[in-house]
């Protein structure tokens, strides 16, 4: 591919776009630099300054996907439900898309042949997802307490991120959420343990 001139955020896009179809065509394992490189139409040296590693640039540029096809973070999301319920589900919604700029394909790459570095490095980038995701059902069960649904916000973490590990691992195992049973979910188990949870 000829090489462009391009700078900052052009730069950046093409190459962590380079990056994502190197992962979805060829995997992780087939990620390098000179081919990240050959695919953006960029020099080798560039990739160089800017990232410690293939397996960095990939995190990076998957998360740079997710932010860019939702407009930012999911605890930046401005919520519209007029009560609990749908504002819990227009976060669930929000992450399921998020979950989707992954492709099955590339979720899988994650959790296989990965070294020691690499696991640590993943672990970081999830535990920093899960703080957003935490602050996110904060969000809601503030507006919520506005509301007075509930009466108290301080739910456990474990509550906070139970939606969320839900549907990782629905993703994880090539199972299909749609909108009812995303409705069902916020109906039948949210709810009912966040109501008793954060009311008197």
């Amino acid at each position: 591919m000829t090489k462009t001139r391009r700078r900052g955020a052009e730069l950046n896009a093409a190459i962590y776009q380079a990056t994502r179809t190197i992962l979805e065509q060829d995997g992780l394992a087939q990620l390098t630099f000179a081919k990240v490189a050959e695919v953006a139409g960029t020099s080798k040296p560039v990739i160089y300054r800017h990232w410690d590693s293939p397996f960095t640039l990939a995190l990076l540029a998957i998360q740079d996907k997710i932010k860019t096809d939702n407009h930012g973070r999911l605890d930046q999301l401005t919520l519209t439900g007029h009560n609990l319920a749908t504002d819990l589900f227009q976060v669930l919604k929000r992450f399921t898309l998020s979950m989707d700029a992954y492709g099955q394909a590339l979720m899988n790459t994650w959790f296989t042949g990965l070294d020691h570095e690499q696991t640590a490095q993943l672990q970081q980038m999830l535990t920093a997802v899960k703080e957003i995701d935490s602050h996110a059902i904060d969000h809601v069960l503030q507006r919520a307490q506005q509301r007075h649904e509930l009466t108290r916000t301080n739910l456990p973490d474990n509550l906070k991120l139970l939606p969320f590990d839900w549907i990782r691992y629905q993703r994880f195992v090539n199972q299909p959420i749609d909108d009812r049973q995303l409705t069902d979910f916020v109906q039948t188990v949210l709810l009912p343990s966040y109501t008793a949870a954060l009311t008197e």
